[in-house]
This record gives structure tokens, C-alpha cells and sequence, in this order.
């Protein structure tokens, strides 16, 4: 069962939570991205920046199996997911949120929540038909950690709204607090401070610091917005056409010369 307490910072030598060695991926002539390497260590929160047609979303659709690698191989602690379907990669521990909020419109906060945990049901579907005591018990569980999730990410007073009537910010919020509820370890954030305001954006930033530490994940972030990476990240890599062209600190990154003149201050999202 999940639990939302957070556990002592570990002193053993940090586990590689995700590998991803020499992937590739093409549509047909076009290389979207080409032989990109990463090793990430557990509790590392790593920036992936670059302009339009970088190539940092397909990253995430790869390591998600959204789309097959063409070449290359992608491990999960320990374990190669390169060709594993969305739904198993999913329950091995690895959530995503996306540049295009995507929630049950029809459904309330609570709701949206709810739905994710329940992918992790170990009742079969007679028992949740026939509302066996076993399904009950897990019924129950759910229905408290989402309450434990929505106080934690200060939405817990928009339980019964719908999704569609909150503000962008607050929809950010509900979409990072179904991420959770699939119990990741590793958590990969689509532009996540898209569309908010200043406030907002350095709401999101303590919010992703905060989760991080709560619920000892490994976060990469996509993100435009400098202020954000710069603020939170430990590491940023940066890609062009596909095409790692820089990794380093943020102090590092900001002093390249090759990211300040093509990549800081660069325009909009990529595919």
C-alpha cells in the first residue's frame, strides 16, 4: 500500500534510477533524436532544455514507450523498458504530466485523483461488481490518500469541482496530484509552469522541491521558463535537433557560450 509519509534522507550510495544509452529515434528521414545518453541517480531533479524541435518531449515519449525507440536502450532501475507497453512502464513507477493538460473533464478533483490510484487495485472485477470486503478495504485506502494527496498539494478545498472550471495554475496542481497517485518514483514534468503567472510559477517551484523531498522522487523537467530551471535543477542538459550540445550545473549552463547564443531566451516548445 501507498504511504505519504516521508522516510529519512538515505546515506547509502545513490541507485541509477534511469539509463538511457545511445536511443535514437527517427520518423522516417527525420532524426528526432540522435544517440542521447543519460544517467540518472535516485533523488536527482535534472532540467532537459533547448528550442522548438529539440527533441525534449520525444524524450519522454520514449522513455514512456508513447513512441518506440529506433535504436538505443532504456533501463529503469536496473530493469530494460525499452520495449515495455505505456501501462506496465506506468505501474513499474514512472508518471509524466504534459504540455497539454490532460484530465477527465467530466470529473470532479477528487474524481480525477481517485482514478489514478485505481490503477493500482489488486481486487478483480467481481469483487468491485459485487463490492466484496476486499474491495471495500481498498475502496477506503483510496479514498484517504486522495484526501492525503489533495491536502498536500492545497487543493483539498476544490474536491467536488470539476476539473475544467479551475484556474490553469490549479489544473497544473490537480494534473501533478494524479501523477502521484500512480505512486512514481520517477516523475517527469512537460512544461509544468506553462500559462502561469509569476506568483504562480514560484508556488510550483516550492511545490516540485517539496514533493520531491515528501515523496522521494526523481524528477526531470522540461521547462521554458529559465527562472524555473535555474532555481530547482542540480543538472541541465541541453538539446538541439535531437542533439545533446551541453550539460553542466545551472551556473555552468548560463556562463556555456553556446547555450547563451542559442538556447537562453530561446522561443517556443518543441515537439
Amino acid at each position: 500500500m501507498m504511504t505519504l509519509q516521508a522516510t529519512a534522507p538515505s546515506k547509502e550510495v545513490k541507485t541509477t534510477v534511469l539509463k538511457m544509452e545511445h536511443v535514437t529515434k527517427k520518423f522516417g528521414g527525420l532524426v528526432a533524436v540522435s544517440d542521447f545518453n543519460l544517467e540518472l541517480k535516485d533523488g536527482e531533479l535534472l532540467g532537459l532544455i533547448g528550442p522548438n524541435g529539440a527533441g525534449k518531449t520525444t524524450i519522454f515519449n520514449l522513455i514512456t514507450h508513447v513512441f518506440p525507440v529506433t535504436e538505443g536502450r532504456i533501463e529503469f532501475l536496473g530493469r530494460d523498458i525499452t520495449n515495455l507497453k505505456t501501462d506496465k512502464i506506468i505501474r513499474l513507477g514512472v508518471a509524466r504530466t504534459f504540455q497539454n493538460i490532460r484530465l477527465f473533464g467530466n470529473m470532479t478533483v477528487k474524481e480525477n485523483i481517485m482514478t489514478a490510484f485505481h490503477a493500482h487495485l489488486k481486487s478483480d472485477l467481481f469483487s468491485a461488481i459485487a463490492f466484496l470486503p476486499n474491495y471495500q478495504k481498498e475502496e477506503e485506502y483510496i479514498q484517504t490518500m486522495t484526501w492525503e494527496l489533495m491536502k498536500e498539494l492545497g487543493i483539498d478545498h476544490l474536491a467536488d469541482y470539476k476539473s475544467t472550471s479551475l484556474p490553469y495554475g490549479l489544473q497544473r496542481k490537480l494534473e501533478i496530484a494524479r501523477a502521484l497517485a500512480t505512486r512514481p518514483k520517477l516523475l517527469l514534468l512537460d512544461e509544468p509552469a506553462a500559462g502561469m503567472n509569476p506568483d504562480e510559477t514560484l508556488e510550483l517551484n516550492q511545490l516540485i522541491l517539496r514533493i520531491r523531498e515528501k515523496f522521494k522522487l526523481t524528477v526531470i523537467v522540461i521547462e521554458h521558463d529559465m527562472k524555473v530551471i535555474m532555481n530547482i535543477c542540480e543538472r541541465i542538459i541541453v538539446l538541439d535537433h535531437g542533439v545533446t550540445i551541453a550539460e553542466g550545473t545551472p551556473e555552468e549552463i548560463q556562463k556555456n557560450p553556446v547555450v547563451i547564443k542559442a538556447y537562453l531566451g530561446a522561443g517556443d516548445e518543441d515537439a
